[in-house]
């Protein structure tokens, strides 16, 4: 399935790599994955709550399509 890169909130996004957590705890997974990559780990700390087409494309080539 391919996902269009949009702005995504960031438990939206989180969802769709954990869709079985809640959207906190998918948030805090999602958090953890990008802090274990060096060239998405600044994405971790962003304090804004969405992610934008450019963070989200870098996403998905970093960690691939939910």
């Amino acid at each position: 399935m391919e996902i269009k890169s949009r702005t995504f909130g960031r438990t939206e996004l989180a969802q769709l790599y954990f869709p079985l957590l809640t959207p906190a705890a998918a948030w805090r997974k999602l958090q953890q994955w990008l802090l274990l990559q060096p060239s998405l780990n600044h994405l971790a700390c962003l304090r804004s709550r969405t992610f934008t087409p450019a963070q989200v494309k870098l996403i998905f080539e970093g960690l691939g399509e939910p």
